[in-house]
């Protein structure tokens, strides 16, 4: 498969969409599998354009060059990832006039869910082409890269830390035949065993510094993370605010007994868990050589100390 494919004959690149594809999300496809989904998906939204991703970050990558190019509107085909490595590109090329589009394809699905958007390939090129942009907003988080680096990155879903990037992580590297959903209940299920809760400070905005023991943080622009689970579901995705949700200090036990609560979104009423509406949240280990890994968009780029703010109406979005 090549880097990019033509469909249709239109008489500007920039005039068409382009379609950023992961093969080999959702399980994978095969060239002649996509060929078909493509014959659909040009049904629905009209001519397009093609480019195929090759390795991890290279959707962001090809998406920040079609918005140099002065593409009008860039498509994430692909799971969650992908979706936010799209985002990621276009926010920063800073192509403000550039709008995204989403056709998901993908195990986990969770930012799907907080826009409702349909699964079927099709139904979401149709959703594509008749939606009007909205604007969203996105986070942007500053920490630290695994090798040692100041690293900065966009997430549209949610970013957290403590236990949640131990479960991304495993999940990751598991198989996801079953469903993303299962993926991440057995990675939950084999990690709780082994799991240390963190000792973190954080700064809720320009309030004073708490040191807290956590299980997990989660910072959502979104609702859901790890397969399902309503981590978040007071988050709106146009309310200038992120959403922060502090799982204090819990068993291992507890959290198993506490699971589906974490999935139905009623955690936040329980007494080891606080929520709070914030522009900026900023944490870090008490013992600074302590590694805490931090998960964007179910990906795991590095760890505390990080900064985590919100970018209202940062990005144009169609759904």
């Amino acid at each position: 498969m090549t880097a990019g494919v033509h469909y249709g004959s239109w008489s500007m690149a920039s005039d068409k969409p382009v379609i950023i594809v992961n093969l080999k999300s959702g399980g994978g496809l095969r060239d002649a599998q996509w060929a078909k989904r493509a014959t659909r998906i040009g049904g629905e939204l009209g001519p397009f354009d093609a480019r195929f991703t090759e390795r991890a970050g290279h959707a962001r990558q090809l998406a920040a060059e079609e918005a140099a190019a002065g593409r009008r509107l860039v498509i994430a085909c692909g799971g969650d990832g992908t979706i936010s490595e799209v985002a990621d590109g276009l926010l920063t090329s800073g192509a403000a006039a550039t709008e995204m589009g989403i056709i998901p394809r993908g195990t986990g699905g969770d930012f799907r869910r907080s826009l409702d958007l349909p699964s079927d390939m099709g139904a979401a090129a149709r959703r594509v082409r008749n939606s009007p942009a909205r604007r969203i907003d996105a986070g942007r988080a500053s920490f630290v890269a695994h090798d040692g680096t100041q690293a900065v990155r966009h997430f549209l879903n949610v970013a957290s830390f403590g236990f949640s990037s131990a479960v991304a992580s495993r999940a990751n590297a598991s198989s996801k035949a079953l469903g993303g959903g299962i993926a991440f209940l057995s990675a939950v299920l084999r990690s709780v065993v082994s799991y240390d809760n963190a000792e973190v400070h954080l700064t809720l905005d320009d309030g004073e510094r708490e040191r807290r023991t956590v299980v997990l943080v989660a910072i959502g622009n979104g609702a859901f993370f790890g397969g399902g689970m309503n981590i978040c579901p007071d988050a709106r995705l146009s309310d200038n605010l992120l959403d922060c949700v502090v799982v204090g200090d819990m068993s291992a036990a507890t959290v198993l007994t506490k699971i589906g609560r974490l999935y139905d979104g009623t955690h936040t009423s329980l007494d080891q868990v606080r929520s709070a509406r914030v522009r900026k949240l900023h944490a870090a280990a008490v013992e600074p050589a302590q590694h805490i890994p931090l998960e964007l968009d179910g990906e795991t780029p590095g760890r505390l100390p990080a900064t985590f703010e919100v970018l209202p109406g940062a990005l144009a979005l169609r759904f």
